[in-house]
């Protein structure tokens, strides 16, 4: 059987960087959506047209909305919280991403 022809597998660092890379967005995303959500409903001095817009656009714009709410919004949550979430997930993301490249690639 020539050597070229034998699967690779890949080893377990890849897989679980894979698997980070795979649900990390979707777990951000649900993470965004539900700050952005739970601080819109908590506003009560907001109008209902603006309330109803930022609602759409965090459920119509994934990732773009919760996080421009979150960063852009009038909001009640703390800043560090904000930032937090918002950009410690984007830099989780990153790191995972640039350690799967070094290792061989994320499979």
């Amino acid at each position: 059987m020539p050597l070229s022809s034998i699967p690779v597998q890949p080893s377990t660092a890849q897989l679980l960087l894979g698997l980070y890379a795979y649900l990390l967005p979707l777990l951000l995303y649900v993470l965004w959506s539900t700050l952005a959500l739970w601080d819109l409903g908590r506003r009560s001095d907001a109008r209902p047209g603006v309330v109803w817009a930022w609602a759409a656009a965090i459920y119509l714009l994934p990732f773009l909305g919760p996080a421009a709410y979150l960063l852009r919004g009038e909001r009640t949550l703390p800043r560090a919280l904000r930032l937090a979430s918002v950009g410690g997930g984007v830099a989780v993301y990153l790191i995972v991403l640039a350690v799967g490249a070094g290792i061989g690639g994320i499979s």
